[in-house]
């Protein structure tokens, strides 16, 4: 992965100073979502940092330095974000040093990253989820022509994680912990009765039918209402929403709700209740199946029965919902932004995306990761990955904008009442459409 010093100090400068002198003109391209006075004050950081760049022209390495991380992982995820770390710690030719700082929840790292921006002391790098990120636009490094002229082959990284990764119209950050939905099932059950994982929503209906009638418990629950209403539409051929508002108020998007009631209504589907979670409900052999993150699968117990895990079924298309953050980079220090890039390639590359995903059960992030002995056999053992790489070409992610948070906090509520009240395909499709169209 290395490249020679002296070659790959020549790179880093010229490339630096394209990069910072370019940032102007990207914060042009940012979406409909970013204020004019975000864009006005990122382009103001670029010109500054064009000056920087140029007075680093004559740089002919990275100097030693200290880069810091802000993250969330515990356990073992911490475990391996500090052995890849170390790895990259003692190794690196430049003396750079990447000091990771735990900020404790996701929830706490993001109070901590806004506190942060409003006071211009936010870290080098940082996880992130990308609705985190619109209210400090201005303060994120472009990353247009680090990826353009030092990196090996974006295209190689997971095509949904590139679309998410410049979404606001620039490459903003780089993909890190990803997972995705995938259908968790009670493989003793099915077997038992003669059905597999449905690949397509007759077969859902099918099967769920089967299940009724003989063990009289649901096929189907969602861990993620307001992303199980996404997906059912993408996998219908529809949208969801934008900065505009809803999407799907055609006659593809009525049918993916009629889809969606009819399973309540016949008690094919149920919502997990008092359990907290579907991975309980399923363990206790209360649900047939049900649809969860690839991150949640430790959390099944298969005791007496084995469990099957299979890509979500799709109608006129399969589509998934991918998750998980991304790592953007703050730092307005030259020498810090090439060492700090330094990092992230080393994190993306194909062994270390391998390494992450077999230890944490996360997924890689590049197509080549896929492909390696090490991960190969992980999946071998790993139904879980294995039904992820099934559908990793059906990936897609949630979009952002300003109402984005509201809307995952009003639908889900409106979703369980729905259930609740028996509603039909038409109040399904009415609530859900002014509820959304309601945050706007």
């Amino acid at each position: 992965m290395k490249m020679k010093k002296l070659g790959a100090s020549i790179l880093a400068t010229i490339m630096a100073a394209s990069m910072l002198a370019g940032c102007g003109q990207s914060s042009t391209q940012t979406s409909e979502t970013t204020s004019d006075a975000q864009v006005s004050e990122a382009t103001e950081v670029a010109s500054d940092a064009a000056t920087a760049a140029d007075e680093a022209a004559a740089t002919k390495s990275i100097e030693p330095t200290e880069i810091t991380f802000w993250h969330y992982m515990t356990g073992n995820l911490e475990e391996t974000l500090t052995a890849l770390t170390d790895e990259f710690n003692s190794t690196n030719e430049y003396g750079i040093t990447v000091t990771l700082v735990n900020q404790g929840y996701a929830s706490d790292l993001q109070t901590k990253l806004q506190a942060s921006a409003a006071a211009d002391a936010l870290p080098d790098l940082t996880q992130a989820y990308n609705n985190w990120l619109t209210p400090y636009l201005d303060k994120i490094v472009h990353l247009d022509d680090f990826v353009a002229n030092d990196f090996d082959n974006w295209d190689d990284i997971v095509e949904a994680y590139r679309g998410e990764c410049s979404e606001f119209g620039f490459v903003h950050a780089v993909p890190f912990n990803k997972s995705t939905y995938v259908l968790f099932y009670n493989k003793t059950l099915f077997d038992e009765l003669g059905i597999e994982a449905p690949k397509t929503w007759a077969d859902v209906e099918a099967d769920a039918k089967i299940v009724n009638d003989a063990k009289g418990i649901a096929f189907i629950g969602y861990d993620d209402s307001t992303g199980a209403i996404e997906a059912t539409l993408k996998q219908n051929g529809e949208s969801f929403v934008d900065e505009t508002g809803a999407l799907f108020d055609t006659d593809g998007g009525r049918e993916a709700f009629e889809y969606l009631s009819n399973l309540y209504s016949n008690g094919y589907a149920r919502l997990v209740g008092e359990d907290g979670y579907f991975s309980n409900v399923i363990s206790n052999q209360n649900i047939a199946s049900y649809v969860g993150s690839s991150a949640g699968v430790s959390y099944i117990t298969a005791e007496g029965w084995e469990l099957g895990v299979a890509p979500l079924p799709g109608n006129k298309v399969n589509a998934a919902n991918m998750a998980g953050t991304n790592i953007v980079m703050f730092s307005q220090d030259t020498n810090k932004q090439l060492a700090a890039w330094e990092y992230l390639k080393f994190l993306t590359s194909t062994e270390s995306t391998s390494k992450w995903a077999v230890s944490t059960g996360y997924l890689p992030v590049r197509q080549s990761a896929y492909e390696t002995a090490e991960y190969k056999a992980y999946m071998e053992e790993n139904i879980c990955a294995a039904a992820c790489y099934e559908q990793s070409k059906d990936f897609f992610y949630s979009p952002t904008f300003d109402a984005s948070n509201d809307i995952r906090n009003s639908v889900s509520p409106a979703f369980e009442q729905l259930v609740l009240d028996k509603a039909d395909a038409q109040t399904w499709f009415d609530t859900i459409l002014s509820t959304i169209n309601a945050q706007y």
